[in-house]
């Protein structure tokens, strides 16, 4: 079996070829089509996949009941390659590109969607450094994040500010030691499991978004403080936590990009993180659809399996289409941004139809197995409960609707039609 080092090498070629396909077929109609699986991928999709399959999802249920952190298969995806995919290879990682990661993070919520959503908060704290953090910074920490060694978190989310970031009440005030902080922040996944978390702070109260400032404050800092984790419905095995900060004095190279820059770079982050998201719940869809398909063909009434009746068969072809649908939208969003084009329609797009669609893909396939997919010990049942936090993860599907409806507008105001 191929590593992950060895398939850098073979999907370098095919990421460029990819995206010469892209621009070569974008022309009738501004049609964009995107070749995912060829050879090369096929081969990363299946040595993850192999990994999963035995790695991950034999014990998923039991991570479950017992809320417990998936520490051990964390070091197993960094010895992979796979907390590095978007890193540069001069910084070791893997070096390829976004789609890719979309892949990966569809294979690993298909085994088990807390370990995907701890895998990709991974990238939203590695996505600002390597966005924003300037070349120290990159040269510092980016090797590190790329092989597991250094881990960060991102707390934007506040009591009184989820959606509206502007309404961040966490101050920082400088002084002559760097900067001050205090405040208060929530649902911070991974916060505890960090090194470091980026930390977004009001530095211009009076300045609304424009007054945000971003930090990367160490979890040993003094001042700092979490609480237990987070009770939840669902993804019990990704830990979340409020966190105080109370004081915590950082030196003034903490500041990632500039300051008042931070609600920018929470922003562009934000974007690449929907496409995560959709990733996830694609996942997640997958695996609903083949626990309806298995089920349906060996499930017997009337005499025969109930795949073979036509309501049944109408329930697995919705999930299907509804599955298809997602996964196109995701990679889409991820071949645009992999030619570092504007993603804000295209990811709110991809985040709102994957995710919805995730959700009504695992409803269906729970009235495919009837009662038996309401009782606890039901995978089906577990994959309902994780599923539903996709529709709220980075910005509900409300806000994703206000940010299609908003740009939207945009473009028909520049040109008078859709393009």
């Amino acid at each position: 079996m191929l590593s992950f080092s060895d398939l850098r090498f073979l999907l370098d070629d095919s990421v460029a070829d990819d995206r010469r396909t892209v621009q070569r077929r974008r022309g009738a109609g501004g049609a964009r089509v995107f070749d995912l699986l060829d050879d090369q991928r096929r081969e990363f999709r299946d040595t993850l996949r192999e990994f999963c399959r035995k790695e991950v999802a034999p014990g998923a249920a039991r991570r479950d009941v017992d809320a417990e952190y998936p520490a051990a298969l964390v070091s197993q995806l960094a010895d992979l390659g796979l907390l590095g995919i978007t890193i540069p290879e001069e910084f070791g990682g893997l070096g390829l590109d976004m789609a890719t990661q979309v892949l990966a993070m569809e294979e690993v919520a298909y085994a088990d969607a807390s370990l995907g959503s701890v895998f990709a908060g991974h990238y939203l704290g590695m996505e600002t450094l390597r966005g924003f953090g300037s070349d120290e910074q990159r040269e510092r920490y980016l090797p590190g994040l790329a092989t597991g060694a250094f881990r960060v978190a991102f707390a934007l989310t506040e009591p009184d500010a989820g959606s509206d970031i502007s309404r961040i009440r966490t101050r920082a005030t400088p002084g002559p030691d760097g900067w001050t902080i205090s405040g208060n922040k929530t649902f911070i996944s991974n916060a505890r499991e960090s090194d470091a978390i980026v930390v977004f702070a009001m530095t211009d109260p009076g300045a609304g978004i424009r007054g945000i400032t971003a930090f990367l404050v160490p979890t040993d800092a003094d001042g700092l403080g979490f609480s237990a984790p987070i009770e939840k419905l669902g993804i019990r095995g990704e830990h979340a936590y409020e966190i105080t900060l109370d004081g915590v004095v950082v030196e003034p190279d903490a500041v990632l990009g500039e300051p008042g820059g931070g609600g920018r770079i929470a922003l562009e982050v934000l974007n690449s993180a929907r496409i995560d998201v959709a990733a996830l719940a694609n996942g997640v869809a997958m695996r609903a659809l083949d626990l309806a398909t298995g089920y349906a063909s060996t499930r017997i009434q009337f005499g025969r399996p109930i795949r073979e009746l036509q309501a049944v068969q109408l329930l697995l072809a919705e999930i299907d289409a509804l599955v298809h649908s997602g996964r196109l939208h995701a990679y889409h969003a991820a071949a645009l941004r992999d030619q570092s084009q504007d993603v804000r329609r295209a990811g709110s797009i991809a985040k709102y139809v994957a995710s919805e669609n995730c959700f009504q893909s695992v409803d269906k396939a729970l009235q495919i197995h009837g009662g038996y997919g309401y009782v606890k010990e039901s995978e089906i049942e577990r994959l309902y409960r994780d599923c539903r936090i996709f529709r709220i993860y980075e910005g509900t599907s409300q806000i994703q609707l206000l940010t299609i409806a908003k740009l939207l507008a945009r473009l028909y105001d520049r040109h008078g039609t859709v393009v």
